[in-house]
């Protein structure tokens, strides 16, 4: 059975934004649900991958994660930005990519990344394209 992680769940991660946005993001994740069923992969590790991609998505809507943080007012707080492109550009992303062993979440947060075809030229040559 799939597993169900709940907005208070994500904000129990340190996972910060609108709880619209992140209500959605949930359920955008949850739409893989189906194939981490059918792999058997068991319910804790669902819960994870669940909330890894959440924390990746509400990463890139905010622009980057905390870095750093001060207080006791001489308040500072620095971000670190996306780097590069894709599933990697964050820590959670990336750990992601590393629980993920069926794809079935990092599949749904690259559907629109190019995906390279191959196409016969000639008797047995085959190109990338």
């Amino acid at each position: 059975m799939a597993a169900t992680i709940t907005l208070e769940d994500v904000k129990g991660y340190g996972i910060t934004g609108a709880d619209a946005m992140l209500t959605d993001y949930i359920v955008v994740v949850d739409g893989a649900d189906d194939c981490l069923d059918a792999r058997g992969v068991p319910e804790s590790t669902q819960r994870i991958l669940k909330i890894n991609a959440v924390g990746h998505l509400a990463t890139l809507a905010a622009g980057g994660q905390i870095k750093s943080q001060s207080a006791p007012s001489g308040a500072s707080r620095s971000f670190a930005t996306p780097q590069g492109q894709g599933i990697d550009s964050t820590n959670w992303g990336s750990a992601l990519r590393s629980l993920d062993r069926y794809g079935c979440v990092t599949r749904l947060l690259e559907a629109d990344k190019p995906k390279p075809f191959m196409m016969s030229v000639g008797p047995g040559k085959r190109r990338a394209c």
